[in-house]
């Protein structure tokens, strides 16, 4: 039975706020994407294909675990960044609330409030009336280079707060392959945005040439990899998950030299 029930704000033609070249509806489902393939079946995604807010869906919506809806939030004010998680005015934080804006807050800080009430938010108000257990989350703000950075570069400790939270264990983090660590390791690799340097860069399923190709990248296209690594046929691998499959897919960033080369195929650009 799934402990947690995550919704994707924005979405279908409705990109959302934006910032850095990045759609707060793209961003929010590549969070959603690793918090169910971290979390498994104890995570339940609703469709990504939706507008929640725009079809009324969770006004139809049936289930028992708690429900998180996944947001950035957007000011134009320079300076403005953090997290924090939005309850129904009138209702008391629960333990969910709580233990979620503590850990945002210490992983995104910035916001003088931690919890914000509100009673003007449509999905805040429909779960309220059907007894939904339901936050809404700003997981920063998209216009925020800080929290950019952050966000992209940090996914997978992102999504791993959402799961402690809701009791959760990430259990598909043990099936992965050893790895290194953002800026650590041998590769000097760390997570953030890359350009492609050349005119065709395959992505596979695996980190490896044996790797099937699943999909691929041209000449200055952009791709956000989180901050795993590996070695593997004379190449470091990176990682991202697909916005739509919700799959880990791998790039080769360039040769194992032990260091950032001006020839690799992807450069890091933020």
């Amino acid at each position: 039975m799934a402990k947690l029930f995550v919704i994707c704000g924005h979405g279908a033609g409705d990109p959302g706020a934006d910032g850095g070249g990045y759609t707060e509806a793209e961003r929010v489902r590549a969070l959603a994407a690793r918090i169910k393939a971290l979390g498994g079946s104890e995570v339940e995604l609703g469709d990504t294909s939706r507008n929640w807010y725009r079809d009324g869906g969770i006004s139809r919506l049936e289930t028992t675990a708690p429900v998180v809806e996944l947001h950035m939030d957007a000011s134009g004010v320079p300076g403005a960044h953090g997290a924090h998680v939005i309850v129904k005015k009138g209702f008391e934080p629960d333990e969910y609330d709580r233990a979620l804006a503590d850990k945002l807050a210490a992983f995104m800080p910035g916001r003088a409030e931690k919890i914000v009430h509100h009673s003007e938010l449509a999905n805040v108000n429909r779960a309220a009336r059907r007894g939904i257990n339901y936050r809404l989350v700003e997981n920063g703000f998209i216009d925020s280079e800080e929290d950019r950075e952050k966000f992209n570069g940090h996914l997978d400790e992102l999504a791993r707060i959402y799961l402690e939270v809701f009791g959760i264990t990430a259990s598909s983090a043990t099936s992965e392959p050893e790895a290194g660590a953002s800026g650590s390791g041998s590769t000097g690799f760390e997570g953030g945005t890359y350009r492609c340097t050349v005119d065709t860069l395959n992505v596979r399923d695996e980190p490896g040439l044996s790797g099937s190709v699943v999909a691929s990248y041209h000449k200055n296209q952009t791709v956000v990899l989180d901050s795993w690594y590996k070695v593997a046929d004379g190449y470091v691998w990176g990682r991202y998950t697909g916005a739509t499959s919700g799959k880990l897919r791998y790039v080769a960033v360039g040769r194992a030299t032990g260091k950032p080369e001006a020839d690799d195929y992807l450069v890091r650009v933020e």
